[in-house]
């Protein structure tokens, strides 16, 4: 988990990175911009953000392909492809 950007805006939103555990490479990352187009409208640009505030916990589920995050506030979110 990457913590917030340095561009002082006080936000606690910060990045995901997926790499590769023996070659370190970044496979992905999802993160959050603020100034970047929503694909879904207002209301998953708004998720999308929350879904990143404050993650204090992460499980990826290999059989899934999926990955679980949790935040402080409780909210739970399922990243699949």
């Amino acid at each position: 988990l990457d913590s917030p950007g340095a561009s002082g805006s006080g936000s606690s939103t910060g990045s995901i990175n997926i790499s590769n555990i023996l070659t370190g490479k970044c496979l992905a990352k999802l993160n959050y911009s603020s100034g970047s187009p929503s694909r879904s409208g207002g209301g998953q640009d708004r998720k999308l953000k929350a879904a990143l505030e404050d993650v204090t916990a992460l499980f990826y589920d290999e059989e899934r392909n999926e990955i679980y995050t949790g935040t402080k506030r409780g909210l739970v979110h399922v990243w699949s492809n």
